[in-house]
């Protein structure tokens, strides 16, 4: 949320607000797009082909570690919010690691 408060003060104020709702909306369509059975989560084939369009070449494994990371649930899927944090967590990790 801290992102999205650009005046710092602490909280979203209206004007913000429209950015943050942007923000998810663009993500659940990303999210909805590789969800290609619609069962409203993601699993591993899914991940895979996900991270392979953002430009990730990723090993099988290591999308299975992914996966069982963020699958809270133990399902061998992972949902909305986790898939977001996924994606964010591996962006940082390989841009630290390249610096």
């Amino acid at each position: 949320m801290g992102m999205f408060d650009r005046n710092n003060r602490g909280q979203v104020g209206f004007e913000d607000f429209g950015a943050l709702w942007k923000y998810v909306t663009d993500w659940q369509n990303c999210f909805r797009s590789f969800d290609r059975d619609n069962s409203g989560n993601i699993d591993k084939d899914e991940l895979k082909t996900a991270l392979t369009s953002f430009g990730y070449r990723l090993s099988d494994g290591l999308v299975e570690t992914l996966l069982r990371k963020f699958d809270r649930h133990g399902k061998g899927t992972i949902l909305f919010d986790d898939f977001i944090q996924c994606c964010i967590i591996l962006y940082v990790s390989i841009r630290r690691f390249l610096k």
